[in-house]
């Protein structure tokens, strides 16, 4: 009855002819498969060409991890992606300094798009040559040239882990302490409005020191990781003792 209806409406709106026995349906032309992109609460622009070489086609699962790569002038830093879509960057020369850059990703063929809240669109893309990764300044068409275009090195399990920003006590003012650990060595405090240190892990814990004399040491506890600080040699007790988080270990959100 369905079938007879929808030819009725078919053939009293359309007035078309039915195709004779002896017609030859013409081939569709095959649709070129389409990104699935992770779910990200920022916009982004129109998809790019699809790739032609399957060898090139990514899963979202060979970006998730820590990648270290450089900016455009040349310093190392580390963009952390996890499998919820969120991202984490040490890049620690923009406005909030120690805290780095937060942001979203989604998968777009061979890479994924990075959105970060300084308006910055990033790209990890897979291709012949390795992982590469993309710097587009805000306002830019990602059908143009990159402002950058460098390497990136995928970080161990071991090291993955410990690089990022950590968040620590919260000020009297109430914003919290962060604390970027980057791979390289050099460590970032929002501390005094900005300070650098290097960094070392120690076992099972991570240990900043300071040019003031102050040594952070990071570790895990039942609890949760906890961040104590001494006065120079003196171990024993912390002169300060706050809880640490790693950010993107938990859902954020970016206020604009």
């Amino acid at each position: 009855m369905r079938s007879s209806l929808a030819l009725l409406l078919c053939l009293s709106l359309t007035a078309c002819p039915a195709k004779k026995a002896g017609d030859a349906a013409t081939p569709s032309p095959a649709p070129e498969p389409s990104a699935t992109p992770a779910q990200s609460p920022v916009s982004t622009p129109a998809p790019v060409a699809v790739i032609k070489d399957p060898e090139l086609k990514s899963d979202a699962t060979e970006f998730i991890g820590a990648w270290s790569t450089i900016d455009e002038q040349g310093q190392l830093f580390d963009l952390l992606i996890f499998p919820d879509g969120q991202v984490v960057t040490t890049w620690t020369k923009g406005k909030h300094g120690a805290r780095g850059e937060l942001g979203f990703w989604r998968l777009e063929n061979n890479r994924i798009l990075i959105f970060l809240e300084d308006g910055w669109t990033d790209s990890l893309e897979k291709t012949a040559e390795g992982i590469v990764h993309h710097g587009y300044p805000p306002g830019s068409s990602l059908d143009k040239p990159p402002a950058t275009t460098e390497p990136a090195q995928k970080l161990s399990a071991d090291i993955a882990g410990t690089v990022g920003v950590w968040r620590l006590n919260k000020e009297p003012d109430g914003d919290y302490q962060y604390l970027a650990i980057q791979s390289n060595g050099r460590a970032f405090s929002s501390v005094n409005g900005g300070t650098e240190g290097t960094w070392k892990q120690k076992g099972k814990t991570i240990e900043c020191t300071w040019p003031d004399g102050w040594t952070d040491i990071l570790e895990a506890t039942p609890e949760g990781f906890q961040k104590r600080s001494f006065i120079g040699a003196n171990q024993d007790p912390p002169a300060d003792v706050s809880p640490a988080a790693r950010i993107g270990e938990k859902p954020f959100a970016i206020e604009p």
